[in-house]
């Protein structure tokens, strides 16, 4: 496919922003992807029509079942297709017919199980490109659009609309990715499960995201490309205005093996991957953890100048641990100058160490904490700061008991989450007077589901994050400066 940006929305709409689904191979049986993605598609909240198609059924969820799709009494916009491999081709005879122009196909059983089911996926792709409806997998876990309300996916993930898009040869990782960006606060902008990739590929995803309002960050799970050249060159221009974080597959002999098995992908070098990562502007990272942390931090932040760090610091032990984990990934954490120091002097205990990392040596508290970070991040000398530990921050005059009422735990609780808001608004106010990053990291600030979540909402809301290493704030800093020295060295 080669989309120009102005043909992308309506090409890609009734994939993303159906006014009605046809879906075909729907099942009552409760055990079958064909039920299963049906009920995500009703519990999700779709509001547009909903045509089941199946010729031994009247009704499944309430919904009128029809025979064959020349039955539904319109055109849909968007065909899912659930049947078995040998029957997809003429399925798809049966929608062009009817004037469908997208289609998603769960179906396994292509060119990931070999040449046999290589040449059935061939031939499903000529059948829709003869007749001009494109095609998400065959052997996807589906899609989602939470800002229409579309779960079409096999697992039952409702993620909220949210800033990350996110694209993934692999369904279930698309669901874990979900699952962080949940956890986290955020939400999703679309979800896309691109399993085979055998019409439509990463690339052509790439540049609808790209264009996509609603996507602030991309974060990309990949096994392989079968367009290498294209996808380099479409990268290459979406990273001069959006950041795409990319996790890939197949950096070992046993990866390669799994993901061709998986996806029919070739891993292909891992050392010309890296290259063009960077020749690209793409962030890699080596793990999903990292893959979320990184797309959180370039959300929440701006773009650091430099690669110069300051740090601060609760404790002594979680200092040094920034500073190695800073060290050993490019940053430079810098002697601060004597006026910096001068600054500090003046409300830090006569104790504290003088030095970078600054280390409160439990000696600072309340407003001290945020005044602290003030004073390092207005130092010419410092590019970011790395904050550790938020409690000392958070003025709270009581502490829970074993001898605390319920009444009196939810006030205490009250108050700790009012004092975090409090910080992070300081933080923010600071990061935008000043213009630089402040990356944070903590201890557990509170035990129990719960409250936890309170918490991180708290903080999502506010468009911040709270990572739970020293060594988590040091690698999203780090993928800060690498994307920020990629823009001015491109003239982005």
């Amino acid at each position: 496919m080669n989309y120009k940006p102005a043909d992308i929305a309506t090409n890609f709409r009734p994939l993303f922003e159906p006014r009605s689904v046809a879906f075909l191979g729907a099942s009552s049986n409760q055990g079958k992807w064909g039920f299963r993605i049906l009920a995500n598609l009703v519990y999700g909240g779709f509001q547009g029509k909903l045509y089941p198609v199946n010729p031994k059924k009247e009704e499944i969820l309430g919904l009128k079942v029809y025979g064959n799709i020349g039955e539904v009494p319109e055109t849909p916009d968007l065909a899912v297709i659930v049947v078995p491999p040998p029957s997809v081709p003429g399925v798809l005879k049966e929608c062009i017919t009817k004037g469908i122009k997208a289609g998603v196909v769960i179906t396994a059983g292509f060119a990931e199980i070999g040449e046999e089911g290589e040449k059935l996926q061939q031939e499903i792709v000529d059948i829709g490109r003869t007749g001009g409806m494109i095609l998400v997998g065959p052997n996807s876990f589906g899609i989602v659009n939470p800002w229409h309300k579309l779960y079409l996916q096999m697992p039952p993930i409702f993620p909220p609309p949210g800033p990350f898009g996110v694209l993934s040869q692999s369904g279930n990782v698309v669901g874990t990715i979900s699952r962080l960006a949940i956890s986290s606060g955020f939400g999703c902008s679309k979800g896309i499960s691109s399993g085979n990739e055998a019409d439509l590929q990463s690339q052509d995803y790439l540049e609808y995201l790209a264009e996509d309002a609603n996507t602030k960050v991309i974060l990309c799970y990949t096994e392989g490309f079968k367009d290498g050249r294209r996808f380099f060159r479409i990268a290459r221009e979406i990273t001069r205005k959006k950041p795409i974080v990319m996790l890939k597959a197949g950096e070992t002999p046993a990866g390669a093996r799994a993901v061709m098995s998986h996806t029919a992908s070739l891993a292909g070098s891992d050392a010309a991957f890296d290259a063009m990562c960077k020749q690209a502007g793409l962030i890699r990272v080596r793990s999903l953890d990292e893959l979320a942390d990184t797309g959180i931090a370039l959300l929440c932040n701006p773009l650091p100048r430099g690669r110069r760090v300051g740090i601060v610091t609760a404790g002594g032990g979680w200092g040094a641990l920034a500073a190695d984990a800073c060290a050993k990934l490019g940053l430079d954490v810098v002697s601060l100058p004597p006026e910096t120091l001068a600054e500090l002097d003046a409300f830090l205990p006569a104790w504290w160490n003088r030095g970078n990392p600054v280390d409160l040596v439990a000696g600072a508290f309340g407003d001290a904490l945020t005044k602290c970070v003030e004073v390092v991040l207005r130092s010419p000398v410092v590019d970011a700061v790395i904050m550790l530990g938020l409690m000392p921050g958070v003025e709270v005059k009581r502490q829970f008991t074993r001898s605390s009422g319920k009444d009196e735990r939810e006030q205490l609780r009250q108050a700790l989450l009012d004092g975090i808001g409090r910080v992070f608004d300081q933080l923010n106010e600071l990061v935008k007077t000043h213009k630089k990053p402040v990356v944070v990291a903590s201890e557990p600030i509170a035990f129990g589901t719960g409250f936890t979540d309170k918490i991180t909402r708290a903080m999502a809301e506010r468009n911040s994050v709270c990572y739970g290493m020293p060594h988590q704030a040091a690698s999203a800093l780090a993928s800060l400066v690498q994307y920020s020295e990629y823009l001015r060295q491109n003239g982005a």
